[in-house]
Parts: structure tokens; sequence; C-alpha cells
């Protein structure tokens, strides 16, 4: 028998035999589809890059059905080897390479994205999900939800270029990541989805996300602090 290799998310173990198409999840053998069928299944959702993908394993992605037990969220784990190349490959048919180039050039979508006034990529990853208010419209087919990607090598420099400009709004002054950190644990979140919940105002119960605790952390903490939603939120997690 191959070896074994574990990998460990929140809490849960996938157990994955190397030279078997078995796999192992919380305790129970699951029979997952070949790499060209999940393929095949995941390029006919039209997901457009790997968030969407990942919102879509974890059922956040409205219109959706959920997704078949025997399709892994982890693909990028379990193909690895067994025909695996990259997200692009995995979600992206021809007629959805297709639909890439029709993209604006990188100095129009920009300047799309400068418009909005989001001012930081965490209002940028909000945006893409629907979350800001009304009057900022949806994404256009043409610009890209992942222009850091699409735009590689074509004139991409990073998010503060992407969507700030002088379109920037007042600056606000985060509480440091430790401050910050222990104001999020007294709100006794239980999950990521209670946090999108509390820092969009529908949790009412916990009032309103202050403006000095940032409404994306991995990015506003990034290089300083900044580990994992269960550190962030005061969650111990058992290791197997």
């Amino acid at each position: 028998m191959g070896a074994i290799l574990c990998l460990s998310n929140l809490g849960s173990s996938l157990y994955i035999a190397d030279n078997d198409d078995s796999h192992m999840a919380k305790g129970r053998k699951i029979q997952y589809r070949d790499f060209e069928e999940a393929r095949e299944f995941a390029r006919s959702l039209n997901l457009r890059n790997k968030d969407e993908w990942t919102r879509y394993a974890k059922g956040e992605l409205e219109g959706f059905e959920p997704k078949p037990k025997d399709i892994p969220s982890r693909v990028d784990k379990i193909y690895k080897g067994n025909g695996w190349i990259g997200f692009d490959d995995f979600l992206s048919s021809k007629k959805n390479k297709e639909v890439r180039k029709n993209f604006r050039s990188f100095e129009q979508s920009r300047n799309f994205v400068r418009s909005l006034r989001l001012g930081r990529e965490e209002n940028w990853r909000l945006y893409i999900e629907g979350k800001l208010k009304a009057d900022k419209g949806t994404l256009p087919a043409d610009v890209p939800p992942n222009p850091e990607e699409i735009y590689r090598d074509k004139g991409w420099i990073g998010w503060s270029d992407w969507v700030s400009d002088h379109y920037a709004p007042e600056t606000v002054e985060y509480k440091n990541f430790d401050d910050a950190r222990e104001f999020v644990k007294t709100l006794n979140l239980k999950s990521i989805h209670e946090w999108e919940a509390y820092r969009n105002g529908e949790d009412h119960s916990r009032g309103p996300c202050p403006k000095d605790i940032p409404v994306w952390p991995p990015s506003a903490y990034k290089n300083n602090g900044w580990t994992s939603w269960g550190d962030w939120l005061g969650l111990t997690f058992r290791r197997s």
C-alpha cells in the first residue's frame, strides 16, 4: 500500500491513498470521479476563477445546486499528479477561453474599477461578490474578477493601483492587529460566515462593525500578524 497523505482543514481530515482512487473524508470512504470527469463537470458551471470555485464548493455561490459529494472541494490537492495543471485549465473550457479574449484592455478595465471609488482591495472583493451597495452595480462581463491573473505582464502592478488612484475614499487608520483581534474575539463569532454577516451589517445583535476594523483582515494585516481565520476569530480546532 502506498503512502498516506493527511490534509487538515478547520478540524476535518482528508486521507488520500496515493495508489488508490478512493478517499477517506471524515471517516467515510468516498470514491471521487476521475480527473477528466470532474473537470468536465467543473467547466459546465462556467466559473471564472479559483475564488468562485472555493465559494461554490462551500455552498456560498448563489444560483447553484450543492456540489456533488463525488467532486472534491480541494481539487488541486486531490488531483495533483493525476491530470491537474491549474484552475485555469480545470475551470475554463474552450468557450470560456474565447470569452476571456473579449475582456477590456488593462487600462480600460482599471479606469472602470477606479470610477467605482472602492479605495481598497477588500472593497473590490466585496464588490465582485455583490455585497456592496446597489449603486455600484454588478461586474461587467468584460471586466475580469481576477485581474491579477488576466493582466499579469499586461500592465498589472498591484491592488492599490487597480482600485485607488485619486478616487480613494477618506483614509481610515485601522487598529493594530493585536487590538483588532482582541476586539473580534469578544464578538464570539463561530465561523467565517458569521464574520461576513457581522461585517456586512447583517448581524443586528452585535451592532455595526467599527470603521477601524477592516472588512477583509487577510489583506489589511498581511505580513502584520495575520495567520488564519481561526486565529482571527479565536477558534480552537482539533488537529488529527
